[in-house]
């Protein structure tokens, strides 16, 4: 079975909407400025949406650890 390109980016897309939510609100309590956390934890996970997309695509066509 295969993973399809949509798969990829919904599960993205609700990791991040999640992680993006939980550094708001640490970011928050350490700066007291919501628009700085949300602005910050924005280009942070706008960032490490596109490393984690490129890096799932690539683990699946690594077939090292799969069981047949």
């Amino acid at each position: 079975m295969k993973e399809t390109h949509q798969r990829t980016l919904v599960r993205m897309i609700t990791y991040r909407l999640t992680a993006w939510l939980f550094t708001i609100f640490w970011t928050w309590l350490f700066t007291g400025d919501v628009a700085k956390s949300t602005g910050f934890a924005t280009i942070l996970h706008i960032l490490l949406s596109v490393d984690y997309y490129f890096h799932e695509r690539i683990w699946l066509r690594i077939k090292w650890g799969m069981a047949k």
